[in-house]
């Protein structure tokens, strides 16, 4: 049986922005408009729990038991009004937070992941230690 001289693994690259007035307003922009389609999203879930209701009640009129299948509506529907709502938090908070950060200061605005080669003989700690990416405007500034 022979063994492998070298493996390729995955390993996590941040990407870090620095922040400057180009960026901000890009991510302005960016936020507003996810905050919209959450709303739309929000508004198309509650059409869509509405007609789903009028059909049950119909379905009730005629004798049909639909407790259970009402019960189960309402807890998935609450349950994606939660979710999208907690979204519409955190990107709330993001927008509200974006204005706060000094420029030239960097922030997180992804995660990648790359492979890596390694070898016999490798250092692995430095080799798998996690990666970063430096952007400004839009140009790769650095990568460690």
């Amino acid at each position: 049986m022979s063994q492998a001289s070298s493996c390729l693994v995955k390993r996590q690259i941040t990407v870090r922005t620095r922040v400057t007035d180009d960026f901000r307003l890009k991510a302005q922009d960016e936020l507003s408009e996810e905050i919209r389609l959450i709303e739309e999203q929000l508004q198309t879930l509650d059409t869509q729990y509405q007609q789903s209701l009028r059909q049950l009640e119909q379905f009730a009129r005629q004798g049909q038991n639909v407790t259970r299948q009402l019960e189960q509506l309402q807890s998935e529907a609450q349950s994606q009004q939660t979710q999208l709502n907690t979204v519409k938090m955190e990107v709330s908070n993001q927008l509200a937070n974006l204005g706060q950060v000094a420029n030239g200061a960097t922030v997180i605005t992804g995660v990648l992941e790359s492979w890596e080669s390694l070898t016999v003989g490798d250092r692995i700690f430095e080799k798998l230690r996690q990666g970063e990416i430096l952007v400004e405007d839009g140009v790769i500034v650095s990568i460690s």
